[in-house]
């Protein structure tokens, strides 16, 4: 018999050549040859037009990702475009150097080894059998897992992966029935506590570390994590539980749950007795998460405390040799250290300089008031959105070389400018605008959350996050990182 055999299931088939993804795909990527041969605009020289074609090119491919292909791809095309340009390798990869980057794989694992250990499913499921049943008490429950995952691992991806699978768990237990509004409300707020809470801290998610990055480093100096938490830690606690409180009244079915404390308790007996992976894991976790506080004391940045957690786990073999290449998403990885050097690529390039004028209309045109700028600057970052399904990074990237003028000129503080970043890259109307859905409901199967009640969901956050900005106006300009004010 023959060792080699033919297997064409894996290979693009013709008819994928016609879907949308890749038209799309095709056409964009036109745009960006366009761009980087004919050279349309005045004041612009040669690398900056083939620059900006390399980033336009990079974005279909992270954009539309035809065939269901990684982020690499367009990581591939975006470092050899932008060499090829005239930039250097240390220039085009300089993400990969930065504390920002070594930040979020240590913390990727550590979510890591909380799912394999099953740490996260103990302490979900103990402290549901810990509450009698009720709409009011599961949701007061995710508030507290949201929050505490988010303390250990600022991996959303983690979070939502464990708590959607236990809301599932859940909803089952309660024989609630599919597209049914009970269903929808324990899915959705479970997923949402994943997401919500830890945004606003810098460990909590990986905006901290990532937007960070993203600031030239005169502002990354005076955007500490301390001041991330004192500018953002009150707002997304507004949003999150005023979310909450809306959908609870939005979707709450007039029955009560048909399950008892036991049925949790039962659930929470299933797991077993606790394994020394668990302890390993907790241990670890909670000696990192009790250092980080103190790295003035230690002399330690906050990336290295975390580096420190993850030979303990290999060297318990909690974390094994094969985990290394599977564990986390290396592809994410790539994408957020080749996008973490953008900003100063746009600088670099002088696409920066170029569009200035425009900028400039821009900022002045927002900067008429505090709450124009604030509300202005996050209703078009959410138009962006639909266009940038790399939850905004990408527009991200390029609003942050604005950082310096909106400081210097208007001392409109960078964490502001970041926390509407957060705003919109939370954003959810639509399943490509935010991955995280899709990667929800292929856990769920078609069993999750009604899409209208998603749908609903999405238009109570954009709402709050309004809201949000109205009210918490003056306690800002209190800290004093923007004034009531802006030109007064």
């Amino acid at each position: 018999m023959n060792k080699y055999y033919n297997n064409d299931d894996g290979i693009i088939q013709k008819q994928e050549l016609f879907s949308l993804p890749f038209i799309c795909t095709f056409l964009l990527c036109l745009v960006g040859l366009y761009f980087a041969f004919y050279k349309p605009f005045v004041g612009l020289d040669a690398m900056g037009h083939q620059v900006m074609g390399t980033i336009i090119g990079a974005l279909a491919f992270w954009m539309f990702k035809p065939g269901g292909i990684p982020f690499a791809v367009g990581t591939v095309v975006f470092l050899v475009g932008c060499v090829m340009s005239g930039l250097s390798i240390s220039q085009v990869a300089a993400g990969f150097s930065g504390s920002s980057l070594w930040l979020l794989i240590p913390a990727l694992f550590f979510g890591f080894a909380l799912k394999k250990s099953g740490l996260g499913n103990r302490i979900a499921f103990f402290l549901l059998k810990s509450i009698n049943p009720s709409y009011i008490g599961i949701l007061l429950v995710w508030l507290v897992l949201g929050t505490g995952f988010s303390l250990l691992t600022p991996s959303i991806g983690i979070r939502f992966l464990i708590l959607t699978a236990i809301s599932m768990s859940v909803a089952d237990a309660c024989n609630l029935s599919k597209d049914s509004r009970g269903r929808s409300l324990i899915i959705i707020t479970a997923w949402a506590s994943a997401i919500f809470p830890g945004t606003g801290w810098y460990t909590g998610s990986l905006y901290g570390p990532v937007l960070t990055g993203f600031l030239p480093i005169e502002m990354q100096r005076i955007a500490t994590e301390g001041l991330w938490f004192k500018v953002m830690g009150l707002p997304w606690i507004f949003i999150t539980i005023a979310f909450f409180v809306i959908i609870y009244f939005m979707l709450r079915p007039e029955e009560k749950l048909h399950i008892t404390q036991e049925k949790f308790a039962a659930l929470y007996l299933e797991l077993g007795n606790i394994t020394k992976s668990e302890k390993i894991v907790f241990i670890t976790l909670m000696t990192v998460l009790l250092c980080l506080p103190f790295q003035a004391m230690l002399g330690l940045a906050s990336f290295q405390i975390m580096l420190l957690g993850l030979p303990i786990f290999l060297l318990t073999r909690v974390i094994g040799k094969q985990d290394i290449g599977t564990g986390i998403s290396w592809d994410i990885i790539l994408f957020f250290g080749i996008i973490m050097g953008l900003p100063d690529i746009i600088i670099t390039s002088g696409i920066a300089s170029w569009a200035e004028p425009v900028m400039g209309y821009v900022i002045t045109f927002l900067t008429r008031s505090a709450l124009t700028f604030l509300i202005g600057l996050t209703l078009i970052f959410f138009a962006l959105r639909f266009i940038d399904v790399t939850w905004g990074f990408a527009i991200g990237a390029f609003l942050a070389t604005a950082t310096p003028v909106l400081y210097n000129s208007y001392h409109i503080h960078p964490t502001i400018v970041m926390m509407i970043f957060t705003f919109g890259g939370t954003l959810f109307f639509t399943s490509y605008q935010q991955p995280w859905i899709p990667q929800a409901e292929s856990i769920m199967q078609d069993a999750g959350w009604n899409p209208k009640h998603l749908r609903q969901a999405a238009c109570v956050y954009a709402g709050v996050v309004i809201l949000t900005l109205i009210i918490f106006l003056p306690y800002w300009n209190a800290i004093g990182v923007m004034s009531l004010w802006i030109n007064g």
